[in-house]
């Protein structure tokens, strides 16, 4: 189905209208609305919270790359995710003193071209675009951005990790989320009679999204790991048990070990299916789990930096009061 234009478009509008329903709901309970934003040809959305906030607050931006195999749903269709997710993250950096009441979380859902009518490295080059966006009209630095998105979006929060790194080291984000990511082009995943996703279905995406995928040469960050990932950001990696994307997780975490990483935390859930904590709670209550254990680790990153900066600024003072008591003593 997704690999005719005409149907993926079809899915694409469902999701529009299904996930903005679903996230009007949301958003009134989390206390947040939606501002749409447009640039690359695209509709993206900020999910900011209603009541104002002081200039003087902490803030942190997710920007989310969403799944659907590269081609079908949208970033409305990930409203109720992204509220509970900022609202989390708000939630566990308020039970540090340090923090408190000085904090606003915000979740920017970039849109990406879909195939089959664009494919790659279009979806990559588009996620990039999407973080400069960040850097360059926000004003943001890397330190208060991370990037996340579930299966195919998780392929693509690698990818364009990968990109800036080789690109501008400096610019990478202060860590990254992945959900069921998508990113191995090989193939050759064992059945899971207990996931939604098939072996066929998975294969017709894979030849949507990439032109040539019986030539490993042309697969690029496509297929992240088959890449080198050292020199990345702490990255967060949740997997459900009964995941047919499973050993795509569980091989990404470990080429990353073997790449001299030490900062990537692997999450697995036993009995859990593909993407689980992006489905509504009152269809699995457990979804509330994986979103708390997301937001934990984006909070300890952020109150990491934080005390890190801290540190510096520390440092700075003291060398400058040391230089300045050198030069009266020298006069």
């Amino acid at each position: 189905m997704v690999t005719e234009a005409k149907h993926a478009r079809a899915i694409r509008s469902q999701s529009e209208a299904m996930g903005s329903a679903l996230g009007w709901l949301s958003c009134r309970f989390h206390g947040r609305w939606v501002e749409l934003v447009h640039f690359n040809g695209l509709e993206h959305l900020w999910l900011r919270p209603t009541a104002p906030r002081e200039t003087s607050h902490m803030r942190m931006v997710v920007l989310y790359l969403h799944g659907g195999g590269f081609s079908i749903l949208s970033p409305r269709m990930y409203i109720s995710l992204g509220v509970s997710l900022a609202s989390a993250i708000e939630e566990e950096l308020d039970e540090d003193k340090s923090t408190r009441g000085r904090r606003q979380v915000d979740v920017f859902l970039a849109n990406y071209r879909k195939a089959p009518e664009h494919c790659y490295p279009t979806q990559p080059e588009d996620a990039v675009a999407s973080y400069k966006y960040l850097l360059g009209h926000e004003g943001l630095a890397p330190s208060q951005i991370i990037l996340a998105g579930d299966s195919a979006g998780g392929g693509l929060v690698m990818s364009a990790l990968l990109r800036i790194r080789d690109a501008k080291p400096a610019d990478l984000p202060l860590a990254a989320t992945l959900l069921s990511p998508a990113c191995d082009l090989t193939g050759d995943e064992p059945e899971a009679p207990h996931c939604f996703l098939s072996p066929k279905l998975c294969i017709s995406v894979c030849k949507v999204f990439h032109s040539n995928t019986e030539d490993r040469s042309t697969w690029g960050d496509s297929s992240s790991v088959h890449c080198d990932l050292s020199g990345l950001p702490p990255v967060f990696v949740q997997i459900g048990g009964l995941d047919y994307l499973h050993q795509h997780a569980t091989r990404l975490e470990a080429k990353a070990r073997a790449d001299g990483a030490t900062n990537w935390q692997l999450d697995v859930h036993e009995d859990l299916p593909h993407v689980f904590s992006i489905f509504p709670t009152f269809i699995l209550p457990y979804a509330q789990v994986g979103v708390r254990r997301m937001a934990a680790f984006a909070a300890r990153r952020l109150q990491t930096a934080q005390a890190e900066q801290e540190e510096s600024t520390t440092a700075c003072s003291s060398d400058d009061e040391q230089k300045a008591d050198r030069a009266a003593i020298a006069a």
